[in-house]
């Protein structure tokens, strides 16, 4: 089986899970014995990451919107386009018409009300819009990467007849806890207003005898008030090595985010030992709390900081359940759909 992989960005740049994503799909479904190749943006020059090939666009992601052609030529030679939103849904569809192949679209972003605290209320409402139109398109199939996300997507406008689910793995090796944790709370995500950054400063004023650390990445002005928190330390966190690390060292691992289709770091604090406080609805041993309810972080990153054997309780337990988060097991649920669509003889996308 023949795949063509469609994403704007790939390995080594990097802004998120997202990019996590894709390429492990890449690979675990190469380990399958699949011949998988890859289209996306960047130097040309970087033509092969872990023995997948690599076409680089040397444009924009946003440009990568217009990148059918490119796309097509790639697709001929392929029996089926994975493709992943944003940026690279119009050039896979377009493709997928013109060469007569099956697409299916993993969701890896779906953030719906969240585009306005992100882009404000004008321009939220326009991504927003894009968003829903984008979900509604005729794929083959289109993968969400939980029940939750995929719950939200049907609520916007998804053929429940064509979606499915694919979770993510962990790599247990690359996340595993230090034989020694440190006293301190870790968010590690990039520095948004959409990963909960303004109730990580309200907790960590209101908690200042706790240590926090935050591995994080972007350059928003939310994050400015961090850098003058005696109980916060900041460190650019850019690569999966550092990221590890870092897990291995915390005991507590916050993540108050207000919009997730899974939270790839979540499955790697659990297999990093890490007691979880967070508003995201993963099976992970810790404790709840409601987007946006500073007060309720604030209470439960108390009662974890000072009740050192519950949080070694939940760590022991987010290790047990991340040995059965797996790649090997989202790349067969994907080469299953795509069997499924291959020998029903679906040689394109809807019409």
């Amino acid at each position: 089986m023949k795949i063509l992989l469609c994403h704007e960005r790939y390995k080594p740049d990097f802004v998120g899970g997202g990019e996590v994503v894709v390429h492990e799909t890449a690979v675990n479904l190469a380990r399958l014995g699949m011949e998988v190749k890859v289209i996306t943006t960047g130097d040309p020059v970087d033509n092969s990451v872990d023995g997948i090939p690599i076409h680089r666009l040397p444009v924009h992601p946003y440009r990568f919107n217009f990148a059918a052609d490119a796309v097509t030529e790639m697709a001929e030679s392929v029996d089926l386009i994975q493709t992943f939103n944003y940026h690279a849904c119009l050039p896979a569809l377009a493709a997928g018409r013109r060469a007569g192949k099956p697409v299916v679209c993993g969701i890896l972003a779906l953030f719906d009300d969240a585009w306005r605290n992100m882009r404000g209320p004008f321009v939220g409402r326009l991504f927003q819009a894009w968003e829903r139109r984008m979900l509604r398109m005729d794929y083959s199939r289109v993968f969400f990467l939980s029940e939750f996300s995929r719950q939200l997507g049907l609520d916007l406008g998804v053929d429940p007849q064509r979606t499915f689910i694919a979770s993510p793995g962990v790599d247990v090796e690359a996340f595993r806890p230090d034989n020694v944790k440190e006293d301190v709370v870790l968010f590690a995500a990039k520095l948004d207003p959409r990963k909960g950054v303004d109730e990580l400063v309200a907790v960590a004023r209101a908690l200042p005898q706790v240590r926090f650390r935050v591995a994080g990445w972007g350059q928003h002005p939310c994050a400015r008030p961090l850098y003058t928190l005696p109980n916060v330390e900041v460190i650019v966190c850019e690569t999966q090595d550092r990221l590890s690390r870092e897990f291995a060292r915390a005991r507590i691992f916050f993540f108050p985010s207000l919009a997730e289709t899974y939270g790839m770091v979540l499955v790697e604090a659990m297999a990093s030992g890490c007691a979880i406080v967070s508003t995201i609805d993963l099976d992970y041993a810790g404790i709840k709390v409601k987007p946006l309810d500073a007060s309720a972080m604030v209470d439960a990153i108390r009662e974890l900081w000072e009740d050192r054997a519950q949080t070694a309780a939940m760590a022991e337990e987010n290790i047990r359940r991340a040995q059965s988060i797996t790649w090997d097991r989202y790349a067969k649920t994907l080469e299953s759909t795509y069997r499924e669509l291959l020998n029903a003889g679906k040689g394109a996308v809807d019409q």
